[in-house]
């Protein structure tokens, strides 16, 4: 009986480790299973940011391929312009010489004066043209040198961004009004780091617009970017935060799945809620039908994904809601930079050519007008030769005759030969 007893107490304790050590399996399980899911996250993570960097290299390039162009164009024009300059130059100095050789003293000061208010504007002209070229060169070569500093430092800016998400998170938990305060410094900070200026390129909660809806409601969009063409694209951040910070403090999985499923229903509120403002629709505004909704933590916005993608993107797109991370706007708004500095270049280039065709009208009006004055001295030589004729070398010319009278006798107190003009007596004779 004893030995019974004993063999009944031996098998009750290898059954009871048995059941220690299967439960310390499962729960050995369920932790890799979470730490899978923690690194699939990551490099999902991982993967964005790689395709985020090759796009912004591939912008990069292309940018900088534009920009060589752009500079050897300028470069072109600014050694014609010199050509231009070297050869009017060479004009002027030979028609000014002539000026100067065939004028008399009242006439040179005559045409001096013309000229000077000639080509004075001219001149200003001319270097306010050049500092232009100048500065849009050194201007070009500043952007590419911002460029490549600011793409170097996106990277850096991400993982920054996401670590002081991470670290706000206990603070903001729970406090809907910090929460929102603290989306929209984040979404401040990524527009200032976008390279676009606020005022002429974006503004913030509709700045001095006074937006209405069609009932009349005063509306205040965190953020309106401004488009070329007078276009205008609309972003509204919002942040999920009490369902994601309960879903990564439980370790139970049951709970963890339902802290998920409420995250998820949080961001899908939040669409709903911006869809349903209607922003596209004011008046003052020429925005496409969707609008930017801005999650600030990379991590709260890849969760999302993970466990409702396709729905989530779907049901966003329905209602013309595009959800964004800071990754994913960054590169958006640094493309936008990127359009508006290149359309500021082309403006600038149609500005330069626009004034190049001015400047060689008035290089022709100013030749046009040399030609002028050089026949007005023709014509004055050819006048003054004729007078001097008449006066002293011509046939029967007035001062021939005069010295004829004095010879004869006349009472005259000076003489023709004080004044160095002397007289063709043969023609007077003849």
């Amino acid at each position: 009986m004893g030995v019974s007893l004993y063999l009944f107490k031996k098998a009750k304790e290898q059954e009871l480790k048995a059941l220690d050590a299967r439960q310390g399996q499962q729960l050995a399980q369920d932790r890799y299973q979470r730490l899978q899911q923690q690194q699939d996250r990551l490099q999902q993570e991982r993967e964005q940011l790689q395709f985020a960097e090759a796009d912004l290299r591939s912008s990069l390039v292309e940018a900088q391929t534009t920009n060589r162009h752009l500079q050897e164009k300028l470069l072109t024009q600014k050694e014609e312009l010199r050509q231009l300059q070297e050869q009017l130059r060479q004009q002027f100095e030979n028609l000014a010489q002539k000026v100067l050789n065939q004028q008399r003293e009242q006439l040179a000061e005559s045409n001096s004066e013309r000229m000077r208010l000639i080509l004075d504007p001219l001149k200003e002209r001319i270097a306010s043209f050049e500092k232009r070229v100048e500065n849009n060169q050194e201007q070009q070569s500043v952007q590419s040198q911002l460029m490549k500093s600011e793409l170097e430092r996106l990277a850096k800016l991400n993982l920054q961004m996401s670590e002081e998400a991470r670290n706000l998170t206990q603070a903001l938990k729970g406090d809907n009004k910090t929460q929102g305060n603290w989306g929209e410094l984040v979404l401040e900070r990524i527009l200032e780091s976008s390279g676009l200026q606020r005022g002429s390129e974006y503004l913030l909660q509709g700045e001095e617009l006074g937006l209405r809806s069609e009932e009349g409601q005063q509306q205040r969009p965190d953020v309106i970017v401004k488009l070329p063409e007078g276009r205008h694209l609309i972003i509204d951040a919002k942040v999920s935060l009490v369902a994601y910070e309960r879903f990564c403090s439980c370790l139970e999985e049951a709970e963890r799945s339902q802290y998920l499923r409420q995250h998820v229903l949080s961001i899908r509120s939040h669409v709903k809620g911006l869809s349903d403002k209607h922003y596209h629709r004011l008046h003052k505004l020429n925005a496409p039908d969707f609008v930017l909704l801005f999650l600030p933590i990379e991590a709260c916005f890849s969760l999302a994904l993970s466990a409702d993608g396709d729905d989530l993107f779907g049901y966003a797109w329905e209602r013309k809601v595009v959800i964004v991370s800071p990754t994913t706007l960054l590169a958006t708004l640094r493309t936008t930079a990127s359009i508006w500095k290149y359309e500021k270049q082309n403006q600038n280039a149609l500005q330069i050519a626009e004034e190049s065709g001015k400047l060689y009208d008035k290089f022709f009006g100013f030749v046009q007008e040399l030609e002028k004055v050089g026949g007005m001295l023709d014509r004055s030589r050819e006048a003054y030769e004729e007078a001097m004729k008449k006066l002293s070398t011509g046939k029967g010319n007035l001062l021939g005759r005069a010295e004829k009278l004095k010879a004869m006798g006349i009472n005259a107190k000076k003489s023709m030969g004080e004044l160095g003009i002397g007289s063709n007596n043969e023609a007077v004779e003849g």
